[in-house]
């Protein structure tokens, strides 16, 4: 193996691309949690390695036809010369920034990009060494620089798993220094929630009345992983009283391990369907997991929405001691609810019942939705001795949380905002909120995903009841929205639809479609992974 004087230019040149490469595969694997076997399950990625696959098919073919010159070795030269500027270029316009979800550079992104650089140019270059040792037509080993691109994927899968066994040894370290540092924390009251829908919603709601009695450390946006809720373990010292905890699952096992780090006293369950069906398979697997905050300790307690009494009762009917379970919510009669609810579009008052005692009260927030966060919130927060004034007075203060059923004043036009993510219980939660404002409704949508076998029935169903409630319809994707377009269409819609490529077209045509008085309801941004071009 040898390399000549001048390859030395071809190694920078590898090692540069390599890096700007590395970036959308590790975006890619970061928003699923740095699984790797799944990577082409990422559209836009796909996308990516065609534009590869398009541009080395283009300057293999530019190369053939130079073969045959007799000043080759010159424009062989420039032609991988020009190739590697191409692939920059397009690697460099995956504006990351920009995305809904950047590319977080965490240390451990930031070792997994280097690495991966050093690895891959290390490879791409002993192909080359060992090309310059065995071809006599120097002209032919141009075709390792051409291949990099298409064997890249193979590269960081193989190279890539290696580094995540080390990565998840090193989290195991840290999510078991988190754990004992739990534990050591004497007289500490750990909390944690989960459901399909509604967990940062209920934890902001619980947070601002716990604080009403107690120093309350709580894990912030949607750090609802092992290492999100670690990190913020590390903010935890002897001055707080109450750790809250989100738990986010989306395969089987998920909310086991989070359990086994937090191993909280009190836990809530907000509600189960069917988001996320896609990677855990099954609905029965979707319940069995989430019903795994049921397992608290025989001192402890679990407050559960009672629109998943159900799933909850059938868990508990398998346990040696079954858990002290409490119910709440607006869909049932139980110690901890609502009634008379009334809600506008400037806010909601209804009558909060705790433990079978009415207490009229108002919060700007709106929709029916928020009053079962609020009534679960509550529950936990009487149930852990914050007096009911308090409690009431917390409510008062509660703000949305943002790309949640947030309301956007502005320019003439009223946005919901209920970006974050989408549900069937959330959408239709969006929908009936939707039906509280005067003037022309407007939904923007790119439909619901990761339902799996359900997903385009779902879609349909979103569909039918967007006929109920809409005036105008965006939508966002040409064959991902299709099951909408066909609920809307066979429900007798008579509104106007309008059907973008991306959600910025969408945007780009709002100055034609939308006018003063226009309340416009943004339902489910969804994640870059599900790009329609891709």
């Amino acid at each position: 193996m040898v390399l000549l004087r001048g390859d030395w230019f071809y190694v920078l040149l590898l090692f540069v691309d390599a890096f700007f490469m590395t970036r959308p595969y590790l975006y890619a694997i970061q928003q699923d949690n740095y699984r790797i076997r799944e990577i082409f399950k990422n559209r836009r990625l796909r996308f990516v390695f065609l534009m590869d696959v398009c541009a080395a098919a283009l300057f293999i073919g530019i190369w053939c036809v130079f073969y045959f010159l007799q000043t080759r070795a010159f424009w062989g030269f420039l032609t991988v010369l020009f190739f590697f500027i191409a692939e920059f270029a397009m690697y460099f316009m995956e504006d990351l920034p920009t995305r809904k979800k950047p590319l977080k550079y965490t240390k451990r992104a930031v070792r997994c990009l280097l690495a991966m650089s050093a690895i891959a140019t290390v490879t791409a270059t002993l192909a080359f060494a060992v090309g310059n040792a065995h071809i006599e037509e120097a002209y032919l080993r141009y075709l390792v620089l051409f291949g990099f691109p298409l064997i890249y994927p193979l590269i960081f899968i193989v190279f890539g798993s290696v580094i995540n066994a080390f990565e998840r040894l090193n989290n195991f370290r840290y999510a078991r220094r988190a754990s004992k540092r739990l534990a050591a924390s004497k007289g500490l009251i750990k909390i944690a929630i989960t459901g399909s829908y509604g967990k940062t919603s209920v934890k902001n709601f619980l947070y601002e009345m716990l604080s009403e009695k107690y120093n309350v450390l709580v894990t912030p946006a949607s750090y609802n992983t092992p290492m999100g809720i670690s990190k913020t373990v590390n903010s935890l010292d002897g001055t707080h009283d109450v750790f809250i905890a989100e738990f986010g699952a989306r395969r089987v096992g998920d909310i086991k391990e989070l359990m086994r780090l937090v191993k909280p006293q009190y836990t809530l369950l907000t509600g189960i369907n069917s988001q996320h069906l896609e990677t855990f398979r099954t609905q029965e697997n979707i319940n069995r997991e989430k019903c795994r905050i049921l397992d608290v300790g025989e001192n402890g307690f679990c407050i559960a929405n009672v629109s998943a009494m159900e799933e909850a009762e059938s868990a508990i009917k398998n346990k040696k001691s079954p858990p002290n379970v409490i119910f709440a919510g607006i869909d049932g009669v139980c110690d901890f609810s609502a009634r008379n609810i009334y809600t506008t579009e400037e806010g909601t008052r209804f009558d909060l019942i705790i433990d079978k005692q009415e207490y009229p009260v108002n919060t700007s927030l709106i929709g029916f939705h928020n009053v079962d966060d609020i009534v679960l919130a509550a529950a936990m927060a009487y149930k852990l001795g914050v007096e009911i004034p308090f409690i009431l007075d917390a409510v008062e203060r509660l703000e949305p949380v943002p790309h949640r059923m947030q309301l956007i004043r502005g320019n003439g036009i009223k946005i919901i905002d209920d970006s974050f993510n989408s549900n069937p219980d959330g959408a239709k939660a969006a929908l009936d909120t939707l039906m509280l404002f005067d003037g022309r409704r407007v939904v923007l949508t790119p439909g619901m995903v990761e339902l799996g076998a359900r997903e385009s029935e779902e879609n349909y169903k979103l569909g039918v009841n967007l006929a109920k409630s809409a005036d105008l319809v965006l939508l966002v994707g040409m064959k991902r929205t299709d099951p909408i377009r066909r609920g809307l269409l066979e429900s007798g819609y008579g509104g106007e639809i309008h059907i973008y490529n991306s959600l910025s077209d969408a945007e780009d045509d709002f100055e034609n479609r939308l006018h003063v008085g226009d309340v416009l309801l943004i339902l489910n941004d969804l994640p870059d992974i599900y790009d329609e071009k891709s």
